[in-house]
C-alpha cells in the first residue's frame, strides 16, 4: 500500500515512541520491525524512546530528574547491532532511521520530541508502540506507558495512535512470520486511520488505541478488524512483600506480557490470605515490597465476563481492535441520590 499523503501532498511525518525502550530481544522486540516497515512504506519516521524499559508508568513525568539522551543508529535483523553517539551523525550503510534514547518516561519522550528536539510542526502524528503485550481494558490502559505517551502527544494537539501487540496464550513467543505480519497489518491500520482522520468538535478522537493479537488470525490477507469500546476492568494486588517474591525481571515486559494462568476466584482468595499474612509480618520487620502483579484474571478472563463490542472480547477472538478515546477523564453522571435537579447547582452537605 502506497503511503498516504499529508494535506500538502508530502508523505506524513510520524514520531514513534514506546515504553519498552530500544530494541532488545527480551522486552522490546517489536518497535524495530514496525519502525522499519513504516519507513519502507514511504512515511517520514523519527524515533524517540526511553533508554530502558518504562512499563506501567502511565502518563507520568520524573520532574526532579535531569533527562539526558544519546543518538542510536540501529541495524541488523533485530536492531540490536547499532551504535550509540552523544552527537548526531550521517546515516551509514545498513542504517535507515536515526533514533534518540532518553532516560525518561514515555510521556517525557513524547513531549521532549514534540517541543524540544525538532522544529515546531515537525510531526503530523505520534505512534506509541508497538507495546510488548496488549493494552485492552481500563485496568491495563490506565497503567500503560504506551497509552500515556500517546495521551501526552494528544494533549499537545498532535493526533496519536497507541499500538499494542497482544501476546496470546498458546502462541508465545510468537514466530517471525506472525511478527512480520503484525508489522504489515499495523502499518496498514495506521495508514487507514490517518486517511480516516480523527474527527472534529465534540466527536473528535484524540487517540486511537489499537490492539493486534499475535496469533495466526492476522496471517489472513484481510484480518478481522473491529471498532470497540474499552472493557471496564480492575486489578487487585500489584505488590508483594520482598520476602515472598523476587524482583520482576526486565523481560517481563508490559502489563499483559507477564504469563498468568490463574483462576479468578482462587486468585482473589489467595490474595486476601496473603494480605493478612503480610500485615502481621510487617508489624515486626521493615516495610519492603516489589512489583509482582497478580493479573491472571485480566490476561485470561472467563468467557462469561467478556462483553461483545469491547477491546478484550475482540482481541481474545483473534480480531484487531480499534478503540477511539479522548485525552480526558470521562464525565460521569451525578448520583441520583444527590438530589440535584441539574448540573451546576449547589449541593448541601
Amino acid at each position: 500500500m502506497a503511503a498516504p499523503q499529508a494535506p500538502t501532498g508530502r508523505a506524513p511525518r510520524v514520531l514513534i515512541t514506546n515504553d519498552d525502550g530500544p530494541p532488545e530481544p527480551g522486552h522490546s522486540p517489536f518497535v524495530y520491525p514496525f519502525a522499519e516497515e513504516l519507513a519502507r512504506s514511504g512515511w517520514e519516521v523519527k524515533v524517540v524512546v526511553p533508554s530502558s524499559q518504562r512499563s506501567w508508568v502511565s502518563k507520568s513525568y520524573l520532574i526532579a530528574q535531569e533527562t539526558t539522551g544519546q543518538y542510536y543508529y540501529p541495524k541488523g535483523p533485530d536492531g540490536t547491532e547499532g551504535e550509540k553517539t552523544d552527537l548526531p551523525r550521517p546515516l551509514k550503510e545498513g542504517e535507515h532511521v536515526e533514533w534518540i534514547l532518553l532516560n525518561g518516561t514515555p510521556a517525557t519522550c513524547s513531549n521532549i520530541a514534540l517541543h524540544s528536539l525538532y522544529p515546531p510542526g515537525s510531526f503530523d502524528m505520534v505512534i506509541a508502540g508497538p507495546n510488548y503485550g496488549r493494552n485492552t481494558s481500563t485496568a491495563f490502559a490506565l497503567s500503560s506507558g504506551t497509552i500515556g505517551a500517546a495521551m501526552s502527544a494528544a494533549i499537545s494537539g498532535v493526533p496519536s495512535i497507541a499500538l499494542s501487540w497482544g501476546l496470546m496464550t498458546h502462541y508465545k513467543p510468537p514466530g517471525k512470520e506472525i511478527v512480520d505480519a503484525a508489522a504489515r497489518v499495523s502499518c496498514d491500520v495506521v495508514k487507514r486511520l490517518w486517511e480516516l482522520g480523527f474527527g472534529e468538535g465534540e466527536n473528535k478522537c484524540d487517540v486511537y488505541s489499537v490492539n493486534v493479537p499475535l496469533m495466526p488470525s492476522i496471517l489472513d490477507p484481510s484480518p478481522e478488524i473491529q471498532w470497540t469500546t474499552m472493557a471496564p476492568t480492575s486489578y487487585q494486588r500489584l505488590f508483594k512483600s520482598i520476602s515472598e517474591a523476587p524482583a520482576p525481571q526486565k523481560d517481563e515486559g508490559g502489563p499483559a506480557a507477564i504469563p498468568q494462568d490463574e483462576d479468578e476466584n482462587a486468585t482473589i482468595k489467595e490474595g486476601e490470605e496473603d494480605c493478612l499474612k503480610m500485615h502481621e509480618e510487617h508489624l515486626s520487620r521493615p516495610l519492603k515490597f516489589v512489583f509482582a502483579p497478580e493479573i491472571g484474571a485480566l490476561v485470561n478472563p472467563t468467557p462469561s465476563s467478556l462483553k461483545e463490542g469491547t477491546d478484550t472480547h475482540a482481541l481474545l477472538g483473534g480480531a484487531i481492535s480499534i478503540t477511539p478515546i479522548k485525552s480526558a477523564f470521562a464525565a460521569a453522571d451525578i448520583p441520583a441520590s444527590a438530589n440535584v435537579a441539574q448540573k451546576g447547582l449547589k449541593w448541601r452537605l
